[in-house]
Formats: C-alpha cells, sequence, structure tokens
C-alpha cells in the first residue's frame, strides 16, 4: 500500500498555484464557446456541432465552455476565500473583476451594435429604452433596447453569452455564505450539498417539471438553470477541498468519458439525459484538473500580457452576429469560423488593456495569472 501511495500522483497542485494552465484553459473555453456558437449563428442550430453529436445533443461544446468556467471558478473562488476571508476585500475584488467589462461590453451592444443593426435604427434608443438597458445592465442583465436586431440571420439576439455572467456573480455571492456557514471546514456536508442539488434535478426531470419565472427567476435567473450550474461550481470547490485524496488515473478519466457518452446514446428516453446530467459535473471537473495541473503542458505563460479570456467571451457573440450580418450571405464556414474567433480575441485583447486591467490592483496589472487573478 505504502509503494503505491508513493506513485500516485495528486490531481492538483494546490501548494503551487503560480504553476498551472488555468490561463489557457479559461481561453480555450472562451473560443469553444464560439465555435459552438458559430454552427448555431451560421446555420440555426448547433445540432451539427460534433460534442452535439457526439452527447446526443445534450451538451454541445458551448455548454461544456461554459460550465468548465463554472469548475474553475468554484476552486479558485473557493482557494480565494480560505486564503483571506474578508468580505469585504473578497466582494471589492469580484466586483471590479466582472463588472467593469461586463458593463462597457453591454452598452456597446445595446448603444451602438443595435442601433447599427436593427430595423429601428437610432430611433431604438429612446430615453425609456436607454433607461431600462442602463438599469439591466447594472443588474449584469443583457437587455437590449430592441428586439429587431439582425433580422435576417439565422438567430436575431445581438448577446446570447451574457446570460452566464449574473449566474457566475451569484456564485460569487454563495461562496462567502457557504464559508461562515462552516461548510469549507465540513467537506462531507458540501459534497452532500451537491448531491441533494443533483438528486433534485433528477426529480424535476423524471417529473417534467421546469420552474422558472416570476419574481425569483427575475432575481437569480431561472432556477431551472441553477440545478445544472450550482454542481459544476461545487464540483470545482470541492476538487479544492479533497484536493488531498484525489489522484491522477488516466484510465478513470477515460472511463468516466466512455460512460458519459455511452449514456448519451444508449440509455432509452428521459434516463439518457438524466445519467448524462449525473455524469457531467464530476467527469468534466476531473478532465478540467487533469489539463489544468498538467505536468507535460507548460502554459503558465498564457496571460504574461493579461487575461484575455472574459473579454473573448464577452465579445465573441456580437462578433459573429455582425460578421454574419455583413457577410454571412458569401462567406463559407470554414472562413466564418477562424475569422470570427480572430476577431473575437482582438477584441478580448482590446477589452483587457482598455477596460479590464485598469480595476485590478496595481501590482496585478502587468501580469496576471488565473490564481492571482481570482485571488
Amino acid at each position: 500500500m505504502a509503494k503505491r501511495s508513493e506513485k500516485a500522483v495528486p490531481l492538483t497542485g494546490v501548494g503551487a498555484m503560480h504553476r498551472n494552465n488555468f490561463d489557457a484553459l479559461r481561453l480555450c473555453m472562451a473560443l469553444l464557446v464560439i465555435w459552438s456558437h458559430s454552427f448555431a449563428l451560421y446555420f440555426g442550430s448547433e445540432a451539427r456541432e460534433p460534442v452535439s453529436m457526439l452527447l446526443a445533443g445534450h451538451y454541445n461544446a458551448g455548454n461544456v465552455g461554459v460550465r468548465v468556467f463554472f469548475i474553475v471558478s468554484g476552486f479558485l473562488i473557493c482557494h480565494s476565500w480560505m486564503r483571506s476571508p474578508d468580505i469585504a476585500d473578497y466582494l471589492g475584488r469580484r466586483i471590479m473583476r466582472i463588472y467593469p467589462g461586463f458593463l462597457v461590453a453591454a452598452a456597446i451592444c445595446a448603444f451602438v451594435v443595435v442601433p447599427l443593426f436593427s430595423v429601428q435604427g437610432w430611433a431604438a434608443l429612446t430615453p425609456g429604452e436607454v433607461l431600462k438597458s442602463l438599469g439591466s445592465h447594472l443588474l449584469l442583465r443583457d437587455r437590449m433596447p430592441t428586439a429587431d436586431t439582425f433580422p435576417d440571420n439565422p438567430i436575431a439576439a445581438v448577446n446570447g453569452a451574457l446570460w452566464s455572467i449574473p449566474f457566475e456573480f451569484w456564485c460569487y455571492l454563495a461562496t462567502p455564505v457557504i464559508g461562515l456557514l462552516g461548510l469549507l471546514r465540513r467537506r462531507g456536508l458540501l459534497l452532500a450539498l451537491a448531491v441533494a442539488i443533483m438528486a433534485v434535478r433528477v426529480w424535476l426531470d423524471l417529473t417534467g417539471r421546469q420552474p422558472g419565472g416570476g419574481v425569483i427567476g427575475l432575481v437569480i435567473g431561472w432556477p431551472y438553470a441553477w440545478f445544472n450550474l450550482a454542481p459544476c461550481f461545487l464540483a470545482g470547490m470541492l476538487v479544492r477541498l479533497y484536493h488531498d485524496r484525489l489522484t491522477r488515473s488516466p484510465a478513470l478519466l477515460v472511463a468516466g468519458v466512455v460512460a458519459m457518452v455511452a449514456a448519451a446514446n444508449l440509455l432509452p428516453g428521459i434516463w439518457s439525459k438524466i445519467v448524462c446530467d449525473l455524469l457531467f459535473p464530476p467527469v468534466v471537473a476531473y478532465a478540467t484538473f487533469m489539463f489544468a495541473f498538467s505536468s507535460r503542458l507548460r502554459l503558465h505563460g498564457v496571460a504574461r500580457r493579461g487575461d484575455f479570456s472574459y473579454g473573448t467571451y464577452l465579445y465573441g457573440f456580437p462578433i459573429q452576429q455582425m460578421v454574419m450580418a455583413l457577410a454571412g450571405g458569401w462567406m463559407p464556414f470554414a472562413v466564418y469560423v477562424p475569422v470570427v474567433m480572430a476577431l473575437s480575441l482582438a477584441a478580448g485583447v482590446l477589452s483587457w488593456n482598455a477596460v479590464e486591467k485598469h480595476f485590478l490592483p496595481r501590482s496585478r496589472q502587468q501580469k496576471v495569472p488565473a490564481a492571482a487573478a481570482e485571488a
């Protein structure tokens, strides 16, 4: 037993957080979301997207990308709170990291993209619509002055990627609550909470319920979505809390992926979705940290000039829509994808340098590894 223990390689590197691939991972996930959205915005559906076909439509590449963001955030935010459980400092850092970039991106979409590409043009920006949109943006909502933007595109939304930001921020707010309740010291209770949330999701699916709407939906977002997103955030937290027990096993990872693909394609009816949903958080979380702390992949310097993932994610969707509106009629899909990815990455670089980095502590504006940015 001792010999086996000596050979076991830890899944994470909590003791050396400055050596990780989180920056590369998050940038890859932002581009993965743009890849997935390309199918929807070009063809009108993501049914032909490879991950969607592999998982029988239960998840596509964009779903994976967003949920990996939640998994990574769960790990890093939990690590940050455990290092410095000061509520004022914690909230200040979270607000400064998420709000400036979001507000600028939402304002550009609402007050530049909408009038340029909507049927109403600049007439859409009535004082009432401007105020409603500004108020919505302050609440991290994606309301736009009119719904008739991009009328000739397969999908008319201006920025369909912004929906996840308020969910992420609510997770940030929940972390100190979890900490103050002592659940981070009683990791078994946090694990039980994650299992309970997933059990409720199974019950909702079996009974055909998808709760949503009303005042609760306006405040925290679609309640049903939480039963999918919360387990991912908690999975990241649990990896941080159980880092002393988790080891690397490529065979276990392969077995988990095969099981999820098999469940998605072979199980009958609703059970295909239920089992796939149950497997997704642990399997994808395991894969996430296998990559993030890989000793063979040395991608630690990806963010040496800045963390471009957030801006790339924020601007990808409207850039895709604008390119589609201007050139979709003649641009082949094989050209459309690299063009929108390159433009989105450029927007991410601009967002970081023009907006985001100026709201970080001065000492971290030049070189910001993921663990430090979330600290």
